[in-house]
């Protein structure tokens, strides 16, 4: 069953990203991760449990199914917490704006562009000037959409001299209350007693008066294989109709798809250490291969992969389900707007069409239940802002 989930922040709210190296400013980030919400759920369940105990998993719920149980307004998520699948949250109307979109250097007022399939230095297609990466959200009509965040002052009280604690004076830049933000929950089977509306306190420094918000749910309409069967059709006419692409001499026997990452994708496999020079074209495929699943019918279907746009982090965090330290180790992420387009062989029949459906309801490679891996088959910014085939005017 999936759900829609619709979050407003009542006051300002600190979801921690990367300290400064200076350590006295801590920026927020402009999005909600699926984790994030799902610790924030876990403390609530908690606090509302009568068979609550005391454990160290904080920020876990293991359900105990007691008598008490039935009658729980939280039982529809208590029961599977441990299989729901988070989205992560994103400003409301907005959506990560893909590697490959560019908007002009010198005129904001012009439209963002796609360059998937361009090569050569990106232009605007308004006026010719040089074209610069537009990095962040894009609306609906391909506009760019920002977060809004402001700072906040915190220090430390010297018991003696009633002035501030020497080091510890530091700047938090929070999301601005006011917000709305929106995601996806996906639970299994047919739910029972999911709550619609209720408030939560999420992220950090939540006992200082961060962090209070407003979280309604409900179901939502899953769209069927038609819709990303249009998409792909569309898609086919305008990847043949443009330069920039290798010669297909089986245009009739293959077809064009292209994955945008719609959040950071942490790989299913680790990619093979090298000792020598490995080229391009073979760095991409076994890249692309490391984020899809096992067992999936499109990694055996890919005949060529000819354009990658990608970008990398690195994150560690903690594992919330794990008990005493659970600290994650360091990994490598490709970071959400990468875009890969690949020629695939043969026909789009009913089982690939599927297993694409599914890999866009269930994202790449790991920690998919948190939000992660998130992706868009032949999405829909590529087709409406056409790829830009020229230098400019």
């Amino acid at each position: 069953m999936r759900y829609l989930v619709t979050l407003t922040l009542d006051s300002a709210t600190l979801v921690g990203d990367r300290r400064e190296p200076s350590a006295y400013f801590l920026p927020s980030r402009d999005f909600i991760p699926g984790g994030v919400l799902r610790a924030a759920l876990a403390r609530a369940i908690r606090e509302d449990c009568p068979y609550e105990t005391g454990s160290v998993l904080s920020n876990w719920v293991e359900f105990t199914d007691g008598p008490l149980c039935a009658g729980c307004s939280w039982r529809g998520l208590c029961s599977c917490f441990g299989d729901l699948r988070f989205s992560h949250l994103y400003k409301e109307g907005a959506k990560v704006a893909p590697l490959t979109s560019y908007r002009c250097k010198f005129d904001e007022r012009h439209p963002v562009f796609d360059t998937l399939f361009k090569t050569g230095m990106p232009r605007c297609p308004e006026c010719g000037s040089p074209a610069e990466r537009a990095a962040g959200y894009l609306d609906s009509q391909n506009g760019l959409v920002g977060v809004n965040r402001r700072l906040l002052t915190r220090l430390e009280v010297d018991p003696f001299r009633q002035v501030a604690q020497e080091k510890q004076l530091y700047a938090l830049r929070v999301l601005s209350a006011g917000q709305t933000f929106r995601g996806s929950l996906a639970v299994p089977g047919p739910a029972v007693g999911v709550p619609s509306e209720f408030t939560l306190r999420l992220g950090a420094k939540t006992s200082v008066g961060l962090g209070r918000v407003q979280v309604r749910i409900e179901e939502a309409v899953v769209s069927n294989t038609g819709a990303l069967q249009e998409r792909i059709r569309r898609f086919q006419e305008k990847a043949r109709g443009l330069p920039g692409l290798p010669e297909d001499k089986e245009a009739g026997e293959s077809f064009y798809l292209s994955l945008t990452l719609l959040a950071d994708t942490l790989p299913a496999r680790k990619l093979r250490a090298a000792g020598e020079r490995v080229p391009t074209e073979t760095l991409q495929r076994e890249l692309l291969q490391s984020l899809l699943p096992d067992g999936t019918p499109l990694a055996g279907r890919i005949g060529a992969v000819i354009r990658v746009v990608a970008d990398f982090e690195v994150y560690g965090g903690y594992c919330t389900a794990e008990r005493l330290y659970g600290r994650r180790n360091a990994s490598l992420y490709v970071s959400a707007g990468s875009v890969f387009l690949c020629r695939i062989k043969g026909f789009l029949e009913g089982e690939l069409l599927q297993s694409l459906k599914l890999l866009e309801e269930q994202g790449l490679g790991q920690r998919t239940e948190d939000g992660y891996g998130a992706v868009s088959i032949c999405d829909e910014f590529h087709l409406s802002t056409g790829g830009v085939t020229g230098e400019g005017k």
